[in-house]
């Protein structure tokens, strides 16, 4: 069987944290620590906190809840012998306008910052790394 990391030759912030040539060889569980721009694919209790709102379409709202949750102190756990499946589909309309609206862009950029500053408020001193992302 031939495993590929989602995405891994075009996004490699958002799996890299997870080490994938470790996780190939592990026996047992191991954490990892939050990164920039990390947006694995989690298991969590339905209680957890949902995603933000301002993130609809293509573009940081799986980033903007790994945020939230390493915040709020989850501990990110990668399991060995198991993993997900991401069935290929068409890219979604919302990508395609990413790509080609500079308006759309920018328009998330500016959410971006907000979702930053509302981080730095909400946790104080220990949201400061997230500040700092994408600067």
């Amino acid at each position: 069987m031939t495993l590929y990391t989602f995405r891994y030759h075009v996004w490699q912030k958002g799996h890299a944290p997870t080490n994938f040539a470790k996780w190939r060889t592990s026996t047992t569980p191991y954490k990892i620590q939050w990164e920039a721009d990390f947006e694995p694919y989690v298991v969590v209790k339905k209680d957890c906190p949902q995603y933000d709102t301002r993130f609809v379409g293509f573009g940081w709202n799986k980033v903007a809840h790994i945020m939230e949750l390493d915040a709020q102190g989850y501990e990110f756990i990668v399991l060995p012998n198991a993993f997900m499946i991401h069935m290929p589909h068409a890219p979604s309309f919302d990508i395609a306008k990413f790509r080609s609206s500079e308006q759309y862009r920018e328009c998330l950029k500016i959410l971006k910052s907000e979702f930053q500053r509302d981080m730095a408020k909400k946790y104080g001193f220990k949201a400061l790394k997230y500040v700092a992302v994408d600067k």
